[in-house]
């Protein structure tokens, strides 16, 4: 299969199975498209419409009206260059602010030698780790710890395969991430390092050594959605961009566009 299409289908599996333990979530399989909707977790990627072709484009604006309902902000993540009428019909529909997001992967044969790294990298096995671990991606990603809670919820990180690890150096917690196993491929997910430690290759270690426990475990194929600032770490790793993703959202209340 196609790397690119293993990668949005595995996407799509773990914010189905997300969606099954999340409060109020949504995860709805319809012709040409899944809608789904966290609001416990209120990011316009993960509130709004995933199309899988052309054919979701009329549906589009019954769907992200669902979604907006709930007061929600919507957003459409199509692939790029692959939609043209989704993406025509969303921008008539007023989202027309975009966002890259690189969708990447690696497998075993891409990987270089194991990251060289003073960190120590902890499975994350206990209430208070899992509290630390959601203390320092809150500080990585500049966000309240009360926004990415819900992600920190023993129904998340009870979910088989799913795993969350803290990264130390000198005795102080540096960085995060989290992993999930499933189905032969394990993406992951939160890599975060506070702006303090930045630039000390802890983010790349953390991530390195995640993916190779999710291959060790079973998965052949490791996987990410890539923010700009993470990119390039992420190619020195050895992921490949298989697909770009384009996030469409509304412009933010009060811009120029707006």
């Amino acid at each position: 299969m196609d790397e690119g299409l293993r990668l949005h289908i595995a996407l799509c599996t773990v914010a189905e199975r997300l969606a099954g333990v999340m409060e109020s979530a949504r995860f709805e399989r319809h012709d040409g498209y899944v809608l789904l909707t966290f609001p416990t977790f209120p990011i316009p990627s993960f509130n709004g419409v995933w199309p899988d072709d052309d054919s979701a484009a009329g549906s589009l604006g019954e769907a992200l009206a669902e979604v907006e309902a709930e007061e929600l902000a919507a957003g459409v993540l199509t692939r790029s260059g692959e939609m043209p009428e989704v993406d025509a019909a969303a921008r008539e529909l007023g989202f027309t602010v975009t966002e890259r997001i690189p969708g990447m992967v690696a497998n075993s044969g891409d990987l270089g030698s194991p990251t060289d790294s003073e960190l120590e990298v902890i499975r994350v096995e206990t209430a208070d780790g899992f509290a630390q671990a959601l203390a320092v991606a809150a500080e990585g990603f500049d966000l309240p710890a009360d926004f990415l809670a819900p992600l920190y919820m023993p129904e998340v990180t009870g979910l088989d395969g799913f795993e969350v690890y803290l990264g130390r150096a000198g005795g102080r917690d540096v960085t995060t991430a989290a992993t999930y196993v499933v189905d032969g491929e394990v993406g992951i997910f939160n890599v975060a390092t506070p702006a303090e430690y930045r630039g000390r290759g802890y983010g790349a270690a953390i991530t390195d050594s995640a993916v190779r426990e999710g291959l060790a475990a079973g998965a052949d194929l490791a996987y990410l959605q890539s923010s700009a600032v993470g990119e390039s770490v992420y190619r020195n790793l050895g992921f490949r961009e298989v697909v770009t993703y384009v996030l469409l959202t509304r412009p933010a209340e009060g811009s120029p566009t707006s």
